[in-house]
C-alpha cells in the first residue's frame, strides 16, 4: 500500500529545517495539513508537493448556519417531546 501522509518530523528532513518550524507553518495554515489529534499531525504527500511548486490555497469562508430543511416523519412515528427527552 502506498503512502498517503508524511509526519512533521519528515517534511522537516525533506525542507531542511527543524520540526518546530514546520508545526509553525501548520499553525499559520501555510503548509496543508491534518490535525489527528492534538499532538498528531499528518501532511498529505500530494498537498505537499503542489505546495512546494508553489501553489498556496486560498481561506475559504465558513458560514455556519441553521439548516434549512424541515423533519420527515413516518408513518406511525412522532417526535419526543422536550419533557420525554430529560432523563428522570
Amino acid at each position: 500500500m502506498e503512502r498517503m501522509y508524511y509526519t512533521p518530523k519528515e517534511v522537516a528532513a525533506i525542507l531542511g529545517i527543524s520540526d518546530d518550524a514546520v508545526l509553525e507553518l501548520v499553525n499559520r495554515r501555510e503548509l496543508p495539513a491534518l490535525r489527528i489529534s492534538p499532538r498528531l499531525t499528518r501532511i498529505p504527500i500530494a498537498a505537499f508537493e503542489r505546495w512546494c511548486e508553489g501553489y498556496r490555497p486560498g481561506r475559504r469562508r465558513v458560514i455556519v448556519e441553521p439548516a434549512r430543511r424541515t423533519v420527515v416523519v413516518g408513518q406511525d412515528e412522532r417526535i419526543p417531546q422536550p419533557a420525554e427527552l430529560t432523563p428522570r
